[in-house]
């Protein structure tokens, strides 16, 4: 039962922080909506900032085991392990909606509850796809005149920005049952050609 409750105030918590941000939900509207006890909040969670952290580290949780995953993955050449982190960043945007959302508002408009876990998680992203790089360029898989930091950026940049922007691009632009995936793999081999050796 505690984990239900639990549970439930997050994916409430989850939809409302989204769409509503931080700011504009109340802890009211947020046990109204969820059916719980108003105390219910400051017992899971110490609070609606300590809720909002909660509702971060659940959308980011995915994403972090990407990386142990790809870093387990030691028969793997540097490509293989960037395609691998490419292909299941684009499979959690898909399950996770409001990921984007989080990640650029809070980027924007830091609330003070989520700035350290989204640089947490950041950092590690970005740690992992210039180790991965380093041993790319050592192998002589990538460009031995490739600039590293810029090239980490860059695919992190080329895997969220297109979910970021999608919402705005949908306005003006068909996009096909099949767009997300076929994104993915175009911008994903525009970016190996462009550090391949």
């Amino acid at each position: 039962m505690e984990n239900d409750t639990r549970s439930k105030l997050i994916e409430i918590a989850t939809e409302l922080f989204a769409t509503k941000g931080f700011a504009a939900v109340s802890i009211r509207e947020l046990t109204v909506a969820a059916q719980v006890n108003v105390s219910a909040i400051s017992y899971y969670f110490k609070g609606k900032g300590g809720l909002y952290r909660a509702v971060l580290k659940e959308q980011l949780a995915p994403v972090l085991q990407v990386l142990e995953l790809a870093k387990d993955h030691d028969s793997l050449s540097p490509t293989e392990r960037l395609s691998l982190y490419a292909n299941r960043i684009m499979h959690i945007h898909l399950q996770r909606p409001f990921l984007s959302h989080f990640i650029h508002s809070e980027i924007h408009y830091p609330t003070g509850h989520g700035d350290s876990i989204i640089e947490n998680h950041i950092s590690q992203v970005h740690q992992f796809i210039e180790t991965t790089l380093q041993e790319g360029v050592a192998n002589g898989d990538f460009r031995v005149d490739l600039n590293i930091t810029y090239s980490a950026i860059s695919l992190a940049g080329i895997m969220n920005f297109y979910f970021i922007s999608k919402p705005l691009y949908q306005k003006f632009i068909y996009f096909p049952e099949n767009a997300n995936s076929e994104y993915m793999n175009h911008a994903f081999q525009i970016y190996l050609r462009g550090i391949m050796n």
